[in-house]
């Protein structure tokens, strides 16, 4: 029943059992992790920069203009893929700090403190400190610069999915990362920084093997094979490797094939394989969150309806309430694996604080991956008629919830009370929701006040630098929602800076 006491803990066992049995979905496929291999030092190098940066995302396009404006005389952006930005692109946008001028208007209280000790709670205390507080304290210098670059967010502030509290920042008018990314590309053209796309990574030129400072990159463009020297430093920002397979199975072989993803096919994390063959480390490997955002019936991310928590319900099929909407992501994912076909419906009055656009919505809508209806009523019927929910056991959960948001006390799961909110203004919404392979925590070894990747003896490769996804350290054992955006420009921006002070070598 819907007022039925739940545990609102949840254990890495439920999580990693209910992982491993989830819906098939499309396998991706990657460069072979057999083809990685240290590179030899060319005896002459087809092309030369100050700075090569490795990505077009968020930390590597932030990398590329700082390196630039802190007086690298020529920096390149190369990418395997065939447009820019990666999973940026596609990702939702929201960027967490703390902002005391668009929060306190809310009545929100926030500090960096609070966000620091939030981010180490919420990765159980397997982040490195020192890395978590440079990004907290530099988050909202990260959110100015990209104002400055032509990002503009809206006044209000939310808590996105697993943020565990109010400081999500949207771009304006749902722009998402396209939008983030669409704006620092155009200051990459205005710098006339060269973004060379279908120009994919396959090696790291070092002086020796596992010693010396790093010269340069191989890379295959249009199929022919070149050595880019570097002669002040590589920044590596090229994202996780969730879409591959093999290489998170080798970390943690229940994310399997069967279980979708919301990566880029090209989220394959080949760069790590590069960076571990001249030495380098890497840390939190089999730390591989799931996020509850691909549509049950695609297994595709995004074909959804909301995003936000508050004015929202999480039922199962059976039409009940099984989580906290606003607890973290690794214990939504895990409860909602231990739902009946491993979905829920994500239920959402009018006024919930984060939508998609109305156009991907009446997509979404047409292709019948999501219900609107203007009650609750003709909502449980549809959902009846669709996915079998029984109509009364829906409709009294949602009158529950309520009762329970007036009473001011969620005494079911303990969703907090800034996020407690009634569901009862229609339209209604309604999207079947299952997880999906969302973000790698691992990744290289870095300074936490320079973005330095490390290697096995805990020394610095000179002239290497990483940032965003293809590092760790940061996240812990689970990320929160919108710390991901704030990671990739704060780091991003800092390989950037360093990599162009660098002496120049001939």
């Amino acid at each position: 029943m819907a007022g039925t006491k739940h545990s609102s803990g949840v254990t890495r066992r439920e999580i990693l059992t209910g992982a491993a049995v989830v819906g098939a979905a499309a396998v991706m496929t990657s460069l072979p992790l057999s083809s990685a291999e240290a590179i030899p030092v060319p005896q002459k190098w087809d092309q030369s920069f100050d700075v090569v940066v490795v990505g077009s995302g968020y930390s590597g396009l932030a990398a590329a203009i700082e390196a630039h404006d802190a007086g690298a005389g020529s920096v390149v952006v190369i990418d395997k893929a065939v447009i820019v930005g990666g999973n940026s692109a596609t990702a939702s946008g929201g960027y967490n700090c703390a902002d005391a001028a668009r929060q306190k208007p809310q009545g929100i209280e926030d500090s960096p403190e609070l966000h620091y000790q939030q981010t180490l709670a919420g990765g159980d205390f397997r982040g490195e400190p020192a890395k978590v507080r440079f990004y907290t304290e530099h988050a909202l210098d990260g959110l100015h610069w990209l104002e400055k670059m032509g990002v503009v967010f809206e006044p209000k502030v939310y808590t996105i999915v697993g943020a565990l509290h109010p400081r999500s920042h949207d771009p304006i008018n749902n722009g998402r990362g396209g939008a983030i990314v669409a704006a620092l590309k155009k200051q990459v053209d205005q710098r006339k920084i060269p973004v060379r796309l279908n120009c994919a990574l396959t090696g790291i030129v070092r002086q020796e093997a596992l010693a010396g400072e790093v010269l340069g990159v191989q890379v295959k463009e249009r199929n022919k094979v070149l050595h880019i020297q570097a002669k002040r430093g590589v920044v590596l920002a090229t994202g996780g490797f969730g879409a591959d397979v093999r290489l998170r199975s080798k970390y943690a072989p229940q994310y399997d094939d069967k279980l979708p993803t919301t990566n880029v096919p090209w989220a394959t994390g080949e760069s790590l394989i590069f960076a571990q063959d001249i030495g380098a480390d890497v840390s939190g490997m089999d730390y591989i969150q799931l996020l509850v955002a691909c549509n049950y019936f695609t297994k595709k991310y995004g074909d959804l309806a909301n995003l936000g928590i508050d004015h929202a319900v999480f039922v199962n099929l059976e039409g009940e309430r099984y989580v906290a909407e606003d607890a973290r992501r690794d214990i939504l994912s895990g409860r909602t694996m231990a739902q009946p076909e491993k979905v829920f419906l994500w239920i959402a009055d009018d006024r919930a604080a984060k939508r998609y656009s109305l156009e991907r919505i009446k997509m979404s809508l047409d292709k019948g991956l999501c219900f609107t209806a203007p009650t609750l009523e003709e909502l449980a019927k549809i959902l009846e008629e669709k996915l079998k929910v029984p109509p009364a056991a829906f409709l009294d959960t949602v009158k529950h919830y309520n009762e329970m948001v007036a009473a001011g006390k969620d005494s079911d799961f303990n969703k907090k009370d800034i996020n407690l909110k009634t569901v009862e203004q229609g339209p209604f919404w309604a999207s079947p929701t299952q997880a999906g392979v969302h973000h790698t925590m691992g990744g290289l070894c870095t300074k936490a006040d320079t973005a330095q990747v490390i290697d096995r003896n805990g020394v610095i490769v000179p002239r290497l630098y990483a940032a965003g996804e293809a590092t760790g350290g940061v996240h812990g054992t689970n990320r929160l929602g919108g710390n991901a955006t704030g990671d990739c420009i704060v780091f991003g921006r800092l390989a950037g800076q360093l990599a162009a002070r660098e002496s120049v070598r001939s």
